[in-house]
């Protein structure tokens, strides 16, 4: 799968952003929604921030200490009761002012 290779690679770089921040869409089982969102808040730098009657969530997540955030998400797809998980956005900002990261 296309994210995991990506998540691969990025998380043995070093980690040289001071802002990682990703907007994502995760479906899941309708009836398991809300389980299956305070199990992704238990994640480290994980936000659910809605939790919609047809298994949709829209989630935020961030670098967190020791933790790349698309090794974070990539935990996501792994999730029992998870159906698809697609980002949506990404943001982040070089260390260094100025630099152009790859």
């Amino acid at each position: 799968m296309r994210v995991n290779s990506f998540a691969r690679a990025e998380g043995e770089r070093p980690v040289r952003q001071v802002e990682n921040i990703c907007g994502v869409l995760v479906h899941a089982r309708p009836n398991e929604r809300h389980d299956i969102a305070r199990r992704l808040e238990e994640l480290p730098g994980v936000e659910v921030h809605v939790i919609g009657d047809d298994g949709k969530l829209i989630v935020t997540v961030e670098d967190a200490a020791g933790t790349w955030a698309g090794a974070t998400i990539e935990q996501f797809i792994k999730a029992d009761g998870v159906l698809s998980v697609a980002l949506a956005y990404h943001h982040f900002d070089s260390e260094l002012e100025g630099e152009i990261v790859p």
